[in-house]
């Protein structure tokens, strides 16, 4: 279930959303990219690398997650553009959704690891 791009209070509505469902037995998968719009201009031989050269704007930032649901009827994806001056206040925001999705996770057992290797390695 795509859902097209969505405003970035409701992103974060969704992203809340999707971790509360999810966050204890599956997966949430993040992903954050620079937005450049579609351009039908076709670039000549000598700057092929013109997306990297600076520019006078600043580029909006893309931000995506999704459930990682393999089965398309189940997969739930969300996305939304923030412009560069919106910026510092919608990443307080995201950050504070991800840091509240990330209460279910728990730290690694490094003692039955320990215990694994030496008998192993008296075996």
């Amino acid at each position: 279930m795509s859902t097209g791009r969505l405003s970035n209070e409701q992103f974060l509505v969704k992203l809340r959303e999707l971790f509360s469902n999810h966050g204890s037995t599956n997966s949430v998968y993040l992903g954050q990219k620079r937005y450049t719009p579609f351009d039908d201009v076709t670039s000549t031989k000598s700057d092929d690398l013109s997306d990297l050269n600076p520019s006078d704007s600043p580029f909006a930032l893309l931000f995506r997650a999704t459930n990682g649901k393999g089965d398309k009827s189940l997969k739930i994806k969300i996305s939304t553009i923030v412009d560069s001056d919106q910026l510092e206040e919608f990443w307080l925001k995201y950050t504070d959704v991800v840091k509240g999705g990330m209460t279910g996770l728990r730290k690694k057992d490094k003692k039955k690891q320990k215990q694994k290797a030496k008998k192993s390695k008296s075996t």
